[in-house]
């Protein structure tokens, strides 16, 4: 009769002594995803309190930019730098220590990498509910980075707008330039488009998509500004014209959208963004192709404008 209790007692003596080599003084989980984005991006709503909103798939406290919550875990930013976000997770009677890294993979590749760790309990029934309690957050934290990964490779998000790469196909247009004191009204732009269009006639060429413009500051004040038409062949440029001429079926980094000057001028300015953040050399200068007649449509509203850029 004794021996079986012994047997017994010395089973559970090794169960319980075991229970500390298994799970360790330290438990930790680590998560990690590979994302299709830039070091630039991800830094920029991972590492910074602030666009955590934007992304967030739980709820938030609308005045406190560091409480967060998903399902019923509740996660508080805490410091960060330049590469890194510390986050306290809790959930119940547990309190994880986390910090999440990003590290750049290859071209416009990076892993993202979550991890916790908590002191384990002394006592060996509490370091197992401890332990499992650890796997199901962690298991959240997946969900949480899919989520994210979702976001970030979205340009809509990022940028506010979609880019695609494509090619040139009309490489040959007629331009002609002219300085303004201020941007330049669209009565203006259309006269010069009339005048263009008017030698293209002449020459007996056609017009082959819609006009495009680039408007950049001067250095002396004012603007300087550049109007083409695309057309299908070459012609004898007439008075205060010229033919520019880009590779056919080049990349060319393009958007669209849909506005007044506020609108064309942002677009321009996150186009900038998306090629320093994919390391994309321009090959020429950035223009704007007219799609909605801006004579005939008063509402700078319904104004549809293309934004292009050659790229290497």
């Amino acid at each position: 009769m004794k021996k079986p209790v012994l047997f017994i007692f010395g089973f559970l003596f090794l169960a319980f002594i075991s229970v500390y080599f298994i799970i360790p003084q330290k438990i930790q989980a680590t998560r990690v995803v590979e994302i299709d984005a830039t070091d630039v991006n991800i830094s920029k709503f991972l590492v910074n309190k602030r666009p955590w909103v934007k992304w967030w798939p739980g709820k938030h406290v609308a005045t406190d930019s560091s409480s967060y919550s998903y399902k019923n875990i509740s996660f508080t930013l805490q410091k960060n730098t330049n590469s890194e976000m510390h986050v306290l997770i809790r959930q119940g009677d547990i309190e994880l220590n986390s910090v999440i890294t990003y590290a750049t993979t290859g071209e416009g590749m990076c892993d993202v990498t979550w991890f916790a760790e908590i002191q384990s309990s002394i006592n060996p029934f509490e370091r197992v509910a401890e332990y499992f309690k650890i796997k199901r957050i962690a298991k959240d934290i997946d969900a949480v980075l899919a989520d994210f990964k979702k976001f970030i490779q979205a340009d809509i998000n990022v940028y506010g707008m979609n880019f695609t790469i494509s090619k040139i196909q009309h490489p040959i247009v007629l331009a002609t330039t002219l300085s303004t004191t201020d941007y330049p009204a669209a009565g203006l732009i259309y006269n010069k488009v009339a005048e263009l269009k008017k030698q293209i006639s002449a020459e007996h060429a056609a017009v082959v998509d819609s006009p495009i413009m680039n408007v950049h500051p001067a250095e002396t004040g004012g603007y300087f500004v550049t109007v083409a038409v695309p057309i299908n062949t070459i012609i004898t440029p007439g008075k205060n014209a010229a033919i520019n001429k880009l590779v056919k079926n080049a990349n060319i980094l393009e958007t669209q959208v849909k506005g007044g000057k506020n609108t064309v001028l942002n677009a321009f300015a996150q186009l900038r963004n998306y090629q320093k953040a994919h390391r994309l050399t321009s090959a020429a200068m950035p223009f704007e192709s007219l799609i909605t007649n801006r004579l005939a449509e008063k509402d700078t509203a319904n104004w549809v404008t293309k934004i292009y850029c050659p790229i290497f």
